[in-house]
């Protein structure tokens, strides 16, 4: 079949733009204060081989100095779609306010915050509009952010624009260049917007004098996961007393045809009541630890002479997604390591958040459920006293 044009083609177009134009500015005379590696992988769609590959032989050095890693696979013509680590929520919408949608003349961070506020159901619509940065998704799998951000624990996101054009040629033979320039991104403007974005984001990660992760979103959003969780739980709990009321009251026995009688079903233990007491203390922590960041950083960087100033504050920052990690990896697949974001067990690319705790609620594992939120407030609470010492660094 040969390559293909949206995937992931487009991405690698906009990639090497990126290259191109840091390019310039190297010969031009400026240069970043951090490495910047840019990568293009063989071997993705079976088991993202080359990415993984690459990343475990480098893991150590990863470990100890990777800021970020950003991805590029597919893309075509829309809005801009971004998914990955929440602590580099705020970022990037910082970066989306200052490139302009090439199609609208409006920022592609307007025309995002638009098309979600036409999404948003009725009741979360007046939410959408106040809050200060866009929600972004969180990653699971189907591409190369998959080694850095799951096994390793670096900051990674995925960039890309959907949403006009179609993508009916989806992994088909039908995904070429003729598709792409005739029904997607006809004149490649998207391409040109994807590249400014991601190689903005790429220069101003480089440049930053202190490394620009944000731990309020990421409170936030943990937050969001903890109240699915409890929902969860107490909606299997609703699920069982009237499971086991249909039972008692042998409503399954008289609603089946009496001619072609079913096996009626049996009484379900009841779903017990978890304590999520540790997990909404731990988060709790962080968006302590978060709001006290916040307000010391912006005296802290005023103050500021050299960005020799914020060497210390930087080497702790670093192992800010280290935090949320367990070396013992999740149950029953100890290569995965994130305790916030994974694909799910049986759902393919699709990701699962707070995996542990989520798949263990839906398999009614109560005892491992229990054990994954302990897991999970300490990794939460770590990364609360991350954030603690590093605004006490701040102050010094």
């Amino acid at each position: 079949m040969g390559q293909r044009s949206d995937d992931p083609v487009a991405g690698l177009v906009a990639e090497l733009e990126e290259m191109r134009a840091l390019g310039a500015l190297k010969k031009q005379g400026w240069s970043p204060k951090r490495t910047i590696i840019y990568a293009a992988w063989d071997g993705e769609e079976p088991a993202v081989l080359g990415s993984a590959e690459w990343a475990e032989t480098h893991a150590a050095d990863l470990s100890e100095h990777a800021v970020a890693y950003l991805n590029s696979d597919n893309s075509g013509r829309g809005y801009l779609s971004v998914s990955g680590s929440h602590i580099l929520e705020k970022f990037i919408n910082g970066v989306a306010r200052d490139v302009i949608d090439p199609e609208t003349g409006a920022t592609l961070e307007r025309r995002m915050r638009a098309a979600e506020e036409m999404r948003a159901p009725a009741a979360r619509r007046e939410a959408t509009r106040k809050r200060a940065d866009l929600p972004i998704g969180a990653l699971g799998s189907g591409s190369d952010y998959t080694t850095f951000l799951q096994h390793l624990g670096i900051p990674s996101m995925d960039l890309g624009f959907y949403g006009e054009g179609g993508r009916g040629s989806y992994h088909s033979a039908y995904d070429d260049y003729y598709w792409y320039t005739h029904f997607s991104d006809t004149s490649f403007v998207y391409a040109r917007a994807l590249a400014q974005t991601t190689g903005m984001a790429v220069m101003r990660l480089a440049d930053a004098d202190v490394i620009p992760y944000d731990y309020t979103d990421l409170a936030e959003t943990v937050q969001g996961y903890v109240g699915e969780l409890k929902r969860l739980a107490s909606g299997m709990a609703a699920d069982a007393v009237e499971h086991n009321r249909e039972v008692r009251d042998s409503t399954f026995i008289l609603t089946t045809d009496p001619r072609n009688p079913m096996v009626a079903p049996t009484i379900e233990p009841d779903v017990p009541k978890l304590d999520f007491s540790a997990l909404d203390s731990a988060t709790a922590a962080l968006t302590r630890a978060a709001t006290a960041y916040n307000t010391t950083f912006t005296h802290a960087l005023d103050a500021a002479t050299t960005s020799e100033d914020f060497a210390a504050l930087n080497t702790q920052l670093i192992k800010s997604e280290h935090m949320l990690t367990s070396d013992a990896g999740l149950p029953g697949r100890p290569w995965f390591k994130h305790l916030l974001y994974a694909p799910g067990v049986n759902t393919g690319y699709g990701v699962k958040t707070i995996p542990g705790v989520r798949e263990a609620i839906e398999a009614k594992n109560w005892t491992l459920a229990t054990s994954e939120m302990a897991r999970v407030s300490a990794a939460l609470n770590a990364e609360a006293a991350l954030v603690t010492n590093a605004t006490a660094e701040l102050r010094r």
